[in-house]
C-alpha cells in the first residue's frame, strides 16, 4: 500500500511537471503583437495563474500589451483531461471515504468538558480521549453514565464501553470462583500426597508443591490490587504525556500568535472543503492525503479496538491463571503461565502511553511542518509502528502477543 501510494505521487508530479513544461504561446497568426515582442518558444513564460489553470482547467494564460491570450496546445490537452478523469476519480472514492470517515466516528464520538468531539483521529486515541477505548474496567458506570479525567478534561463514558466492562467484571467474578473450587480439590490433593508419602525426597516436593499453592492463592487475592496498578501506572504515563502535548500547541500557538491545530484535522478540513471547491490534480493530491490519513487512522481503530478486547479477556481468565502457578513452580522452580499473562497484560496496558510518547515526538514536535506539508506527517504515523517493533526488539518483547488478535495468545509456552 505505502509503495504503491508513492508510485502514483510520483508518476502524477512528473507527469504534470512535464506537460506543464511544453505549454508554449505564440502570436495566431505568426505576425509580431502590437507591443512589438514576439514570444518563442525559448522565450515563452506562463504567467503567475498558469500552475493553478493547468491543474484545474488544462489552459494556460499568457500576457502580450495590454491584451490576454489564452492558448490551449495539445499538451494541455492532455493534463486537462488528466485532470478531468482524477478528479471524477477522487470525487467518486471520496464518496466512498466520507462515509468511512462517518462510520468510524460515529463509533468513537465523544464528549470532553461537554464539548462534542466528533471526527475520529489517532491523536485522541493514543492520548486516551477515546471513551470507547478506555481500558480502565475499575470504572464501571450505570447505563454509561460518568467521566473519567485526562489532564484538564472531563471525558463521558461511553455506553458499550461500560456495557463491556461489567461483563468482563462478571465473567472475572465467575472464573475466581471456579479458580477458588480448583484450588481446593488441589490442596486436598497434595494434602493426600503428603500423607501418603513415605520417601522424603517426594515429600520434600509436595511440601514444595503447597508453599506454592500458598502463593499462588495470595496472588489470587492480590490480583485486582496488581491489575489495578498496572492499569492506573499507565493511565498517568498517558496523562503526563498529554500534558506535555497541551504545552507543546501552548509554546507553538504564542510563537505563530493564534491557535495550533492538529494536522489530522486540518488535512479533513482542507479535503472536505477542497472537494466542493477545486478540482483536477489539486484535488487529486489532496484527496490521496485524505486516503491515506483515513487508512491509518483506521488502522489504529482496529488496534485499539482489539486491545479493549485483549486486556478485557486477560483480566477476565486472570484467576485461572493463578492456578497454574503451584503446579509450574512445583516442577521447575518457574511460573511460566503467570509470568506470561503478567507480559502480555503489561505490555497490552503499556502500548498507549509508548504510542503517546511517539505521536508526541514525530508528529507534534513537526506539526508546523505537517500542516503545510501533510505528505510528511502520513509518513511520520507510517514510522510508528516501525518505532513500537524496535522498541519491542530492545526490551526483548518481541514475540508477545500484543494487539495481534486472541489466535496468537501463548500463555502457556515453555521457557
Amino acid at each position: 500500500m505505502k509503495k504503491l501510494v508513492s508510485i502514483l505521487l510520483v508518476i502524477l508530479l512528473l507527469f504534470n511537471f512535464i506537460l506543464c513544461n511544453n505549454s508554449y504561446a505564440s502570436d495566431p497568426d505568426g505576425e509580431k503583437s502590437t507591443s512589438q515582442e514576439v514570444y518563442t518558444e525559448e522565450n515563452a513564460a506562463p504567467s503567475n495563474t498558469a500552475s493553478a489553470e493547468i491543474l484545474e482547467e488544462g489552459t494556460t494564460s499568457q500576457t502580450q500589451g495590454s491584451s490576454q491570450k489564452v492558448q490551449t496546445t495539445s499538451s494541455s490537452y492532455g493534463t486537462a483531461i488528466i485532470g478531468v478523469i482524477t478528479g471524477i476519480l477522487a470525487r467518486i472514492v471520496n464518496v466512498i471515504i466520507v462515509q468511512l470517515d462517518l462510520l468510524m466516528s460515529q463509533l468513537t464520538y465523544t464528549t470532553e468538558n461537554g464539548e462534542l468531539k466528533y471526527w475520529f483521529t489517532i491523536e485522541r486515541t493514543v492520548f486516551n480521549r477515546v471513551a470507547l477505548f478506555n481500558i480502565n474496567y475499575f470504572n464501571t458506570y450505570d447505563d454509561g453514565e460518568g467521566t473519567y479525567k485526562v489532564g484538564d478534561l472531563e471525558i463521558e463514558a461511553n455506553k458499550s464501553n461500560s456495557a463491556v466492562k461489567k461483563s468482563i467484571a462478571n465473567v472475572y467474578y465467575v472464573c475466581r470462583f471456579i479458580a477458588m473450587a480448583i484450588g481446593l480439590l488441589v490442596l486436598i490433593y497434595i494434602g493426600i500426597r503428603m500423607g501418603l508419602s513415605t520417601v522424603a525426597s517426594e515429600q520434600a516436593r509436595y511440601k514444595k508443591m503447597l508453599i506454592a499453592w500458598v502463593e499462588s492463592f495470595v496472588i489470587m487475592f492480590l490480583m485486582l490490587y496488581i491489575i489495578s496498578f498496572i492499569i492506573i501506572f499507565g493511565e498517568k504515563l498517558t496523562e503526563t504525556f498529554y500534558n506535555l502535548e497541551q504545552k507543546i500547541l501552548e509554546a507553538t500557538a504564542q510563537t505563530n500568535g493564534g491557535e495550533v491545530t492538529i494536522f489530522e484535522d486540518n488535512v479533513r478540513t482542507q479535503t472536505l472543503n477542497y472537494t466542493f471547491s477545486l478540482s483536477g490534480l489539486t484535488l487529486t493530491f489532496w484527496s490521496i492525503m485524505y486516503w491515506c490519513l483515513l487508512f491509518m487512522e483506521m488502522k489504529f481503530l482496529w488496534t485499539y479496538l482489539k486491545r479493549f478486547l485483549m486486556v478485557g479477556f486477560l483480566i477476565a481468565i486472570a484467576p485461572l491463571i493463578t492456578i497454574t502457578y503451584s503446579i509450574d513452580k512445583a516442577g521447575d522452580g518457574r511460573a511460566q503461565a503467570f509470568s506470561n499473562w503478567m507480559q502480555e497484560f503489561t505490555m497490552n496496558v503499556l502500548i498507549q502511553p509508548l504510542h503517546a510518547l511517539i505521536y508526541m515526538v514525530f508528529v507534534l514536535t513537526a506539526n508546523n511542518i505537517a500542516s503545510n506539508s501533510p505528505i510528511v506527517a502520513i509518513a511520520f504515523l507510517m514510522s510508528m509502528g516501525a518505532v513500537e517493533r524496535m522498541v519491542k526488539v530492545v526490551f526483548n518483547m518481541k514475540d508477545l502477543a500484543s494487539l495481534k488478535g486472541l489466535r496468537d495468545v501463548h500463555f502457556f509456552k515453555k521457557g
